[in-house]
């Protein structure tokens, strides 16, 4: 369903998806932070997010991604508004970015149903729970997940807000965001010039390398969603990038749909401390130990437990 109109400079055209079975939106976009994290940003008076995204056709839209109504969400509005109309390629275009950032295509059902075998306090996660919101490419979720490590969120905030004021594009006309950076636009800059005009400490290097390697094609990062790719060949891929380490691969993993790895860091730490050994000296393997038979979900029962707790 679409309906389009002229606003003079700007055409606005809405799309509206059907969301799965028991598909919970607020869920969705506030189960971690990136929902903070430029070019995203929220809706004032609504639960939803905005984002200014470039189309392969060149066209450029700014998305307003929002669901009316409580839990089961029935439906998923997306107005994009654009300089210039949007052929079908670009609906089709709009459509699928909305969808993966909300994972709409992933099947929860078995960690559901794990959830509700475990009664309280787990059942509740069994209400369409289980979804991360994530970026509209895998180079964007690199980034950001590297600007999260050995650093507090409102350093990871600066860092981005700087990232994409520095190096992103200017949207046309009243779309007033800028875009996420775009790995060429990184890589063209030397590597002197790119740390000198973001505060990325030793971040810098790694980021600018990535960008080199995802500008050149090197990367194909986009084949990492594969889901015939093995979760430990996968995890390699990750681990062979700098910056990325046992923390930044585990939290990859789960924005690639992957759950079987725990980002093990500084919170998970204080967590565990807190909640199973109190008193006790940490150790990490038998923290680990904890979710262990949640088997390939145990990464998403962690975060769950942990965020909610």
């Amino acid at each position: 369903m679409k309906k389009e109109k002229d606003s003079g400079q700007l055409f606005s055209e809405e799309i509206i998806l059907a969301p799965p079975a028991r598909f919970d939106f607020f869920s969705t976009i506030h189960a971690h932070g990136w929902i903070d994290l430029p070019p995203f940003t929220r809706l004032d008076g609504r639960a939803g997010f905005a984002r200014v995204d470039a189309l392969p056709s060149g066209a450029v839209v700014r998305l307003e991604v929002s669901a009316p109504g409580g839990y089961p969400c029935k439906e998923i509005h997306v107005e994009a508004v654009s300089d210039r109309p949007l052929d079908d390629g670009g609906r089709e275009r709009v459509a699928a970015m909305a969808a993966r950032m909300l994972r709409l295509d992933e099947d929860f059902s078995e960690f559901h149903a794990l959830c509700r075998r475990r009664g309280e306090p787990w059942r509740r996660f069994a209400r369409g729970q289980g979804r991360l919101l994530r970026c509209p490419t895998v180079f964007e979720d690199l980034v950001k997940v590297i600007c999260t490590t050995n650093i507090q969120w409102s350093g990871t905030r600066r860092m981005l807000a700087g990232l994409v004021e520095a190096f992103g594009a200017p949207a046309p006309r009243g779309l007033w965001q800028k875009l996420f950076p775009l790995p060429r636009v990184i890589a063209r800059a030397s590597l002197e010039d790119f740390s000198a005009r973001v505060r990325l400490g030793y971040r810098a290097p790694y980021i600018h390398a990535l960008a080199g390697e995802a500008a050149a094609g090197r990367l194909d990062e986009e084949s990492w969603l594969d889901k015939r790719l093995p979760a430990g060949e996968l995890k390699k891929k990750l681990l062979s990038i700098k910056g990325i380490g046992a923390y930044a691969a585990a939290s990859m993993l789960m924005l690639l749909g992957r759950y079987g790895e725990i980002p093990a860091d500084s919170e998970f730490r204080k967590w565990m401390g807190e909640k199973y050994f109190p008193g006790e000296m940490f150790d990490l393997q038998k923290a680990l130990a904890v979710y262990q038979d949640w088997g390939r979900w145990q990464g998403l029962a962690y975060w769950l437990e942990m965020t909610h707790g």
